[in-house]
């Protein structure tokens, strides 16, 4: 069930936050989040680090409505509220992650997912670098919202 709350606590922040406007730019952010976060979560479960549990419906080895919900959210939202100055992107990059590990820590307490050979610090390792990641491939494909009129 904490996969369901997810991803409907998620859709509705997305439904006050977005730029309808923006979405066919910045909905790249949010496949490129969903695809990474993929990723490394089905190796991470696979060389064993972590383990989720109740996925009701799966993807990549987790639930699809935690995919789909806070990832692919996050990503486009990212994206779409990324500034122009590379030091607020840092601040940005340091406040979202430690915002996602938030988020991740409370789904380790309903017990939905468990750490076997993994750390809270190493989360928030690999959620700098996949932010990092986003803000480069957001800035290389011209993505967020100041780049408007400048698609690719």
């Amino acid at each position: 069930m904490p996969w369901v709350i997810t991803a409907i606590v998620s859709w509705v922040i997305f439904y006050f936050l977005v730029d309808v406007s923006q979405l066919k730019r910045t909905i790249f952010g949010g496949i490129f989040t969903l695809t990474l976060g993929s990723l490394v979560d089905w190796g991470g479960q696979h060389l064993n680090l972590y383990k989720f549990y109740d996925v009701i419906i799966p993807w990549a080895g987790c639930s699809i409505f935690y995919k789909f919900g806070p990832v692919f959210i996050m990503g486009i939202l990212f994206t779409q509220y990324l500034p122009r100055k590379k030091s607020l992107q840092i601040i940005n990059i340091f406040v979202v992650s430690l915002l996602y590990l938030a988020l991740e820590i409370l789904i380790l307490q309903t017990h939905a997912a468990e750490y076997r050979n993994w750390h809270y610090l190493a989360s928030f390792t690999v959620d700098i670098g996949a932010f990092t990641a986003l803000t480069w491939f957001a800035e290389t494909f011209r993505l967020a919202p100041y780049y408007k009129g400048h698609l690719f």
